[in-house]
């Protein structure tokens, strides 16, 4: 009992000497907790910008699953077997090389040596897990990877370009490793990466449908650089350095039905094509299907220079009365349709123009962008066999032989002087007018140019 009230006038002591300290001293007091109320709170605000501030979010357009993301936007997290050089010829990456078999339907694909995955353990054939349609694919060894193809295809190292992880992980080759994968209903929505080295930032990778929304995203601050086929929205944002580059990936196209009573006439398809006023197009005038910086690339095709006198010329031969043609135009080429729509009116033409969400089964003439493969290759889009893909129509015996021997020899040599024959006869043909290789802009706030700046070419 004696013990217990022997405490209790301990606590009253010290609980009436806090307070009497309190009322002394109370305006310390009352500022000490003041202050550490605001630094609390700022902490609260300013510590997650700071763990931010080293971190670089990039934007791209497009809609992508897991297996079908480029290899360029995931190469911070690894290579590629064989990745295509700028002039579109195969280059290694973690292959050391390659060799082919005498009837082109066998490859061997070997590594490199003393490869690592990102969990340090060695890049072994076996961990690879690759498919592609109609392929037979399996280890030889630790270090070889052979390839069966059902006909021999020469541009098939270039199918071998895409991102290369150790089968049932992601754990990659680059000098960044995947920590988390946002997916809605398998479409990737974002991809968090971190560095090996401590000098790295991180990295987040955020995907958008549509233009408007990466735009959207980077007005914000949600993304900080961002690659666009239209700058006009943010060039005046002083913060944001614009960067403007030809994209030899897309380019922009009519596309012709070829069936159809009008456009199968060839003298029709090329005064279609004279009569187009090129000079004020966003990029880089197309003359043929294959990018300039191609190795197989023909400056010598047949040129389609504006002229309304031509055009007209060529129309008359057709002996038709009132000619009519319905332009087809697709999301982002309302403006370019209409211009085409003039031009084409001002050599007697009746034109209706008629927008699309996505490109229709049928039409009469098509406005719209077509993607250049890696392999630069033709045979999907001009061979007569190809129904799905040949949205033309066109057929050419001529042009089916080209394309059959262009895919089937290993001659270099060879093969360039066939493709270069390709294009020559198919824009003198002009089953589509070729118009220009778009201009793109890299859209980058400048204050997030140094870290950037720190990230592997």
């Amino acid at each position: 009992m004696l013990f217990i009230k022997a405490r209790v006038r301990r606590v009253k002591f010290w609980w009436n000497l806090t307070f009497a300290y309190i009322k002394r001293y109370k305006f310390w007091f009352v500022t000490i907790v003041l202050v550490g109320f605001i630094v609390l709170a700022t902490g609260y605000k300013i510590l997650p910008l700071i763990f931010r501030a080293n971190v670089v979010s990039l934007g791209y357009v497009g809609a992508y699953t897991l297996d079908s993301i480029p290899t360029q936007i995931l190469s911070l997290a690894t290579q590629s077997l064989i990745s295509a050089g700028e002039d579109g010829k195969p280059i290694a990456n973690l292959a050391s090389h390659w060799d082919v078999s005498d009837d082109g339907k066998t490859y061997i694909v070997f590594l490199k040596d003393n490869l690592q995955w990102h969990d340090e353990s060695p890049v072994n054939a076996k961990d690879i897990s690759i498919a592609i349609s109609d392929v037979a694919i399996h280890a030889l060894n630790n270090k070889a990877i052979e390839f069966k193809l059902p006909n021999p295809i020469a541009f098939f190292p270039l199918a071998l370009d895409r991102p290369v992880f150790k089968a049932k992980s992601f754990y990659g080759t680059g000098k960044f490793r995947i920590v988390d994968i946002d997916q809605v209903e398998n479409v990737v929505k974002k991809i968090s990466l971190v560095p090996k080295g401590k000098k790295l930032p991180r990295v987040d990778i955020k995907f958008y449908q549509t233009e408007q929304q990466a735009i959207n995203a980077l007005k914000v601050g949600e993304i900080k650089s961002v690659s666009l086929s239209n700058a006009k929205s943010l060039s005046d944002w002083p913060n944001l350095d614009v960067q403007k580059r030809v994209d030899n990936t897309e380019i922009v196209t009519i596309f012709y039905n070829n069936a159809d009573p009008l456009l199968s006439s060839r003298d029709i398809r090329q005064a279609l094509s004279y009569a187009i006023n090129k000079s004020e197009f966003e990029g880089e005038i197309a003359i043929s299907p294959i990018p300039p910086n191609s190795w197989t690339y023909n400056n010598n095709v047949k040129r389609y220079e504006y002229s309304t006198g031509k055009a007209k010329e060529l129309l008359s031969k057709s002996a038709l009365n009132n000619p009519k043609i319905t332009l087809t135009v697709t999301p982002g080429f309302e403006s370019l349709g209409e211009k085409i729509e003039k031009d084409w009116q001002e050599i007697g033409l009746e034109v209706t123009l008629k927008k699309e969400k996505i490109v229709p089964e049928n039409f009469q003439s098509l406005l719209t962008f077509n993607k250049v493969s890696a392999s630069q290759d033709q045979y999907s889009l001009w061979h007569s066999t190809q129904k799905s893909t040949n949205i033309t129509r066109y057929k050419d015996v001529k042009i089916d032989k080209l394309l059959e021997d262009a895919r089937s020899t290993q001659d270099e040599s060879i093969r360039r002087e066939l493709r270069l024959d390709f294009q020559k006869f198919l824009v003198e043909d002009a089953p589509v007018t070729f118009l220009y290789f778009p201009y793109k802009y890299q859209i980058t706030y400048k204050n997030i140019e140094p870290l950037i700046a720190k990230l592997p070419k």
